[in-house]
């Protein structure tokens, strides 16, 4: 058992004692036990296929208005993360971390 089907046995057990609504915590169990199943190389597809990218560049964004850095900075870290996607492999990514 991995740290997503977890999730998914968290859900089930919220639903049982009535801390989460059957049909949001359907939903959650179903994205968990797809995510259960899924190796590194999947979750790099998943993120190579501009799924995500929305999401990751608000994260980008957020972090970046957080920093105590000039604006100047912010802006060129901003325009940098957003070039990366078409740059680099979510693969390529990971391996410079």
């Amino acid at each position: 058992m991995n740290g997503y089907s977890l999730m998914a046995e968290s859900c089930r057990r919220a639903i049982n004692n009535g801390r989460m609504d059957k049909e949001t915590a359907e939903k959650e169990i179903r994205v968990y036990e797809f995510l259960a199943t899924c190796d590194v190389d999947d979750l790099c597809t998943m993120v190579d296929s501009t799924a995500f990218n929305s999401i990751i560049r608000a994260y980008i964004k957020l972090a970046v208005e957080y920093a105590d850095i000039d604006k100047k900075s912010k802006e060129k870290v901003i325009n940098q993360g957003y070039a990366i996607f078409s740059d680099k492999q979510a693969k390529e990514v990971l391996q410079n971390v």
